[in-house]
């Protein structure tokens, strides 16, 4: 209907195959100003980023923050952003056409700003580069016409449709491996350091296998404690030791406390590793250094001949509101969870038998304070597909639910949990879980989570899981679902160490049966 955008600009980041072409021309028969620049920044009404489109281009995320963010800052009513991952989100993705990697991260980016900026149509939109570019650009146009529909859609062929996540258990078979089958002479790489997720699996490796444990952690292995630290066992009594010393601020005293128990940790973790281990090596590296990974992943092939899995569960958090997040909290934040996980990925040898990345239902739901939490989270689920086109072995995301316990989880945080409904996933039973989906699996993505519920709206999240069912519901009622239901976790849903992080239907704080969500294609929504 012309007319419908009179008097209002749109800025439409290039693509250049034509897409934003055809689309500024359909923009402009309906009243609008248009301008097609090669990254977003300025104010306006509505902006269409169609950079992941581009050939041959490389990864929108984490650069295209900057400019998305100065856009929203400025009050659009529309944002959409568009990937070329074939209309089904990379989920067919074999090599060839489709490739999702230069739009990765960007259905997470969408599910968090679209919380956090409720005024602005957000949407992300996946599309098959194969069709012409005016096919493409009225099926964005399409877009910023349908308020209250699901914030990621893809069109295969002629098909709308959207995710939502599926509730299936693992069938597991008489005398089935509850864990990957290892000996004391296979060797496993696990990020994230001697403490949190990635140390209790560490330790159930070494304990069930008597593998060899590599840990890769940013903290640099402890030496000694202090003497007169040994008779203070815990944070009040260091607190009482470090007061009466003198010579320090509070907030000095309080870091301190907090260094001296992760020390703690840590020597404890490794300890417990020699125990079972048939040899346990500790590496302090910055994950996002890809040839320091490169050089851990190298030296282990030279010691050993072999390498036979790699946990990373390395990540940080850094939460703050967009109109709070400078690019550089953005790009740390992603860098660490996805730069790492990429240069395991690529430093690995093609017979590795299983890869995991633990990541967060924030990349599943959103989670207003997390956009780069989420969308690395997002990223990793898109990637793995990515991935397992040259890993022969067991490619796995594991996205987690908040984990009672520790963790990221605070005991505020918890509380919280517990006012909205929201059960924390024990660790035992994570782990459990998660061993046996390495072995049996053949998912690359999976949530794991004590509830099947968005933990930033617990209740309106549950409801909408409920009203698709658990078979991938169509329609317009498949919309909702997968909009309310599809997501992560936030300051909520990470866990562990330097950061790990989960989801699957896993135990409660008592531990009740162990089920497991995957997300799908809802097939066609209205």
């Amino acid at each position: 209907m012309p007319g419908r955008f009179d008097g209002l600009t749109f800025v439409i980041v290039d693509d250049g195959c034509g897409v934003a072409l055809e689309l500024a021309d359909l923009l402009e028969q309906q009243g609008a100003q248009v301008r097609t620049p090669l990254d977003a920044g300025d104010p306006c009404d509505g902006l269409i980023h169609l950079a992941a489109l581009r050939p041959g281009g490389g990864p929108v995320l984490p650069g295209a923050y900057a400019g998305i963010r100065e856009t929203l800052l400025a009050g659009p009513g529309w944002l959409i952003l568009g990937t070329g991952a074939g209309g089904a989100f990379g989920r067919g993705f074999d090599g060839g056409v489709g490739d999702p990697t230069p739009g990765a991260g960007l259905r997470g980016l969408a599910r968090t700003l679209a919380k956090e900026f409720p005024e602005t149509l957000v949407r992300a939109v996946d599309v098959d580069t194969k069709d012409s570019p005016r096919t493409i650009a009225l099926r964005l146009l399409a877009e910023l016409l349908a308020p209250g529909g699901p914030v990621e859609v893809g069109y295969e062929g002629d098909v709308r449709q959207t995710l939502v996540l599926v509730r299936e258990e693992l069938a597991r078979g008489p005398g089935e491996a509850a864990g990957p089958e290892l000996g004391p002479d296979g060797v496993v790489l696990l990020t994230g350091g001697a403490r949190g997720i990635t140390a209790r699996v560490a330790l159930e490796l070494a304990r069930t296998t008597g593998c060899r444990i590599g840990l890769l952690g940013r903290t640099p292995e402890p030496g000694p404690e202090e003497p007169e630290l040994s008779d203070a066992p815990d944070e009040a009594a260091l607190r009482r030791v470090l007061v009466a010393q003198g010579g320090r601020a509070p907030a000095e005293i309080e870091a301190r406390i907090r260094g001296i128990l992760a020390a703690r940790e840590i020597r404890a973790t490794l300890a417990a590793l020699r125990e079972h281990a048939a040899e346990v090596r500790y590496h302090p590296v910055d994950v996002r250094d890809a040839q320091a990974v490169r050089s851990v992943v190298d030296d282990a092939y030279r010691r050993h001949g072999r390498l036979d899995g790699v946990v990373h569960g390395a990540g940080v958090v850094d939460d703050r509101l967009v109109r709070d997040k400078t690019p550089e909290s953005f790009d740390a934040v992603y860098r660490t969870k996805l730069s790492g996980a990429s240069a395991l990925a690529a430093a690995a040898r093609s017979d590795l038998r299983f890869f995991v990345v633990f990541g967060s239902v924030s990349g599943v739901y959103g989670n207003p304070g997390q956009a780069d939490y989420s969308a690395a989270n997002d990223a990793c689920d898109t990637l793995a597909r990515v991935w397992r086109t040259r890993l022969r072995g067991r490619v796995l995301v594991a996205d987690w639910g908040p984990w009672a316990g520790g963790g990221m989880v605070s005991p505020e945080i918890a509380r919280e949990y517990a006012r909205r409904g929201v059960a924390l996933v024990d660790p035992d039973a994570a782990v459990a879980a998660l061993l046996r989906e390495i072995a049996t699996g053949d998912e690359s993505q999976v949530v794991l989570a004590a509830t099947l519920a968005d933990p930033a709206g617990a209740t309106e999240a549950t409801e909408a899981t409920e009203a698709t069912g658990v078979d991938g519901a169509t329609g317009a009622t498949g919309a909702t679902g997968a909009t309310g239901a599809a997501g992560a976790a936030g300051a909520a849903g990470s866990s562990g160490g330097e950061d790990d992080e989960s989801g699957h239907e896993i135990g409660h704080e008592r531990g009740p049966e162990i089920g497991r969500v995957q997300e799908r294609d809802a097939g066609a929504t209205s």
